[in-house]
């Protein structure tokens, strides 16, 4: 479908001047995006690599003081340390890369400074630390020495955003030639068909883009690219013919709202334990600030 209207297209466009012409404003264009896409990701990395070493000083900072608070503990010293230490923990939990299990352990020990407070923070810290610095050696890797297949991909990934605007171009080319060639009324069934297709291929093009190139640091990625691929995917239906367009715009539509059931639960670790303060606490009256009877 995509190839029956570029070719005739192409074949245009190369003999003619105007069409010359026309193919090296799209030539300056792909230059224009794949430089700017490829510096975009570079600059996205280096970003994220910052926040990354900022968030790691704060957290080696904060997990040395409490080791060593964890030795002098007993010798019943001074004030000033506990101070400093909970200034780096408040400052922990303003970092740039930060999580609600975090938040919460770090709340739940300068609340209540005991030996099973002081342990969980200590893990939960220590858990951080490492999933950091294994983020961190995984982007600068991806940079400086990238495997084969990285490689490819970042040479390949730049590219993308020009041939989903060829994409889109072709699919607006092949429904104002259907309208011309076919002398199609607009109020029939047969345009609404056409318009069905168009939006079809148009949703294909737009979920496959959002699927390859937005980066996403949580848990439910996976599920959200997978469903992402399968709204791709079901457009190839429209190879049937325009008496398919409405059923796979329907079976798009359907898997749209499929992806507002998608959403983050929260882990074990992010769940109240017993003995949690928000267990133990009753809930407020958010007027009076009281006790709910």
């Amino acid at each position: 479908m995509f190839l029956a209207v570029l070719t005739p297209t192409l074949y245009e466009i190369t003999h003619t001047q105007s069409g010359i012409i026309l193919a090296g404003l799209a030539v300056l264009v792909f230059l224009w995006t794949y430089i700017r896409t490829a510096r975009s990701y570079r600059h996205s990395a280096s970003a994220r690599l910052d926040r990354l070493q900022q968030t790691l000083g704060l957290y080696c900072r904060a997990a040395g003081m409490l080791d060593g608070e964890s030795h002098t503990q007993a010798s019943g010293e001074p004030e000033l340390e506990s101070e400093s230490l909970s200034i780096v923990l408040q400052q922990c939990k303003a970092a740039p890369i930060i999580t609600t299990e975090l938040i919460e352990t770090i709340d739940m020990y300068l609340r209540e400074r005991d030996d099973s407070r002081h342990v969980q923070l200590q893990r939960v810290l220590n858990r951080k630390i490492n999933r950091c610095i294994h983020e961190q050696a995984a982007i600068i890797r991806s940079l400086d020495n990238p495997g084969w297949g990285i490689g490819l991909w970042k040479l390949i990934r730049p590219a993308i955003p020009f041939a989903t605007l060829a994409f889109i171009l072709s699919f607006c080319a092949q429904l104002y030639q259907a309208f011309h060639e076919g002398h199609v009324p607009l109020f029939s069934w047969t345009s609404a068909e056409l318009w069905m297709r168009f939006a079809s291929c148009l949703a294909a093009v737009v979920f496959f883009y959002l699927a390859i190139m937005t980066s996403r640091n949580d848990s439910p990625r996976y599920a959200y690219r997978i469903l992402a691929l399968t709204i791709t995917m079901a457009a190839l239906g429209n190879f049937a013919g325009l008496i398919a367009a409405p059923y796979i715009i329907a079976v798009q539509f359907i898997l749209f709202l499929g992806g507002f059931g998608i959403n983050k639960k929260r882990s074990r670790r992010d769940r109240p334990y017993p003995g949690s303060v928000g267990l133990l606490e009753p809930p407020h009256d958010p007027e009076t600030g009281q006790p709910e009877k």
